[in-house]
């Protein structure tokens, strides 16, 4: 382009072009770095969030130590509660998805019943009935704390993507800017580079013979012609300038030449090598999975050597050693076998296997109606488990049922996730029922109430 105007309209364009892109760039920028400082702003409050709910739930639990000042511990849970409740509304407010905010709506609804599972378990603490506020706040609250945790993990989880997803798109547009503003320079930079002219060499002819009665003519210039030709006879030959007669021979050398003589051999030889070398670049070797390895299964020979020597004991002074046995074959930490009183209304720890003396002189008696997993397999005559989490291990409660009902339930606190096995679930049926032909039926009585609340 050799025009002068155009030029600088084109100039001008340029500058126009790079000036939006980094304009745009720079924007795009500053907008994903406040975005990510916003997502890590939520995600710390959520963590903060989290970590004053399991401290609201362990001080809750400091209601049943003897040694604790219950005023203390209910004022501490009253604060938090109320710390809670201002986080999760602060939350609420800066979310952007519809997801994130239904899960704090959920957050909140678990603490308003919290509140009052709470203000239930500090009655009871003043009462001094410290087992049924332990039911309240080993059943009622740990699911509430459990559930709040849950609806705010869920919550954190759709915020943190929906802004990453924002941050994704603004980087793209971000990129897209740059790379309109590079396609823009490319192309008015080729459109101000000159374009070269074409050069016409032309060949002199040498004069023609002049005769001597006719002036001499003036030497004119004579354009080469378009395709090479070969020299013909001697007669023609006379007529060719020394320009033309040097390019023809240049032409003949090198159509003769032994290398333009060799290339229609040469190349496909090399053409055939490299498709064999790429057909053996593209052979894969095939990768053998190694076999999964089997879990590990409950050793039911061991259940069953159990279930012998139980059958054989005369003295209940063999138990103990017998309850170790299980606990090994269940994964358990301990295990405690709750027996029914004549009347069937509650539920006494006869035997504890595996905890300290101080914590089972502590245990108390499980009403019948009482929510938790050992009331309802005594209840029920069926077996009940509860997950292990963050906070709790998992636990089996299997029912000792015999004739006349159920009349008692061998509850083992379990590791490892064995509450989700079937075959730890069977085994602990299996020495539920061998343990029940040692317990005595209940009262006549006692069959009657079971049947009328069934």
């Amino acid at each position: 382009m050799h025009s002068r105007a155009a030029r600088l309209v084109l100039l001008f364009l340029f500058l126009i072009a790079v000036s939006t892109a980094s304009y745009l760039f720079w924007k795009g920028e500053s907008l994903a770095s406040a975005q990510a400082a916003d997502a890590r702003a939520f995600d710390e409050s959520t963590r903060t969030l989290e970590r004053t709910l399991l401290d609201t739930r362990a001080a809750q639990r400091a209601y049943l130590a003897s040694s604790q000042n219950g005023e203390f511990w209910a004022s501490k849970v009253t604060q938090d509660v109320q710390a809670i409740r201002e986080a999760t509304n602060e939350l609420r407010s800066t979310a952007t998805v519809p997801q994130a905010q239904s899960g704090l709506d959920e957050v909140r609804s678990a603490i308003d019943d919290f509140l009052k599972v709470d203000k239930r378990a500090v009655e009871y603490v003043k009462r001094d009935q410290r087992s049924l506020a332990a039911d309240v706040i080993f059943a009622d609250g740990v699911e509430l704390t459990d559930a709040a945790l849950t609806a705010l993990a869920q919550a954190r989880k759709a915020e943190l993507s929906a802004r990453a997803e924002a941050m994704a798109l603004t980087s793209r547009r971000g990129v897209f800017a740059i790379a309109a503003g590079a396609a823009s320079a490319v192309l008015v930079v080729l459109l101000l580079v000159p374009a070269p002219r074409a050069r016409i060499i032309a060949a002199p002819v040498e004069p023609a013979a002049v005769a001597p009665t006719k002036p001499a003519e003036s030497p004119r210039f004579v354009a080469p012609a378009p395709a090479l030709q070969t020299p013909g006879p001697q007669g023609e030959d006379e007529l060719w300038t020394p320009a033309r007669r040097a390019a023809a021979e240049a032409a003949q050398a090198l159509a003769t030449s032994p290398a333009v003589a060799d290339a229609d051999t040469v190349a496909p030889q090399r053409t055939v090598e490299a498709s064999a070398a790429a057909e053996q670049a593209a052979v894969v070797e095939p990768v053998i999975e190694s076999p999964r390895q089997a879990d590990d299964l409950t050793d039911f020979a061991g259940v069953a050597s159990l279930c012998i020597d139980l059958a054989r004991v005369v003295d209940t002074r063999a138990l103990p050693s017998l309850l170790d046995r299980a606990a090994s074959l269940l994964d358990a930490s301990g295990i405690i076998l709750w027996i029914a009183d004549p009347d069937g209304r509650e539920l006494n720890p006869i035997f504890a296997q595996g905890y300290p003396q101080q914590l089972v002189n502590r245990l108390g008696t499980i009403p019948r109606e009482a929510e938790n997993a050992t009331a309802a397999a005594f209840r029920t005559s069926l077996l009940q488990t509860v997950m292990a989490d963050d906070i709790s291990a998992g636990a089996i409660a299997a029912p000792l049922v015999t004739s006349g009902g159920c009349v008692g339930v061998m509850a083992a606190e379990v590791r490892n996730d064995a509450e989700r096995q079937d075959l730890k679930l069977a085994a602990a049926s299996i020495m539920a029922a061998q343990l029940a032909t040692l317990v005595g039926p209940p009262a006549a009585r006692n069959h009657a109430r079971t049947g009328a609340a069934g």
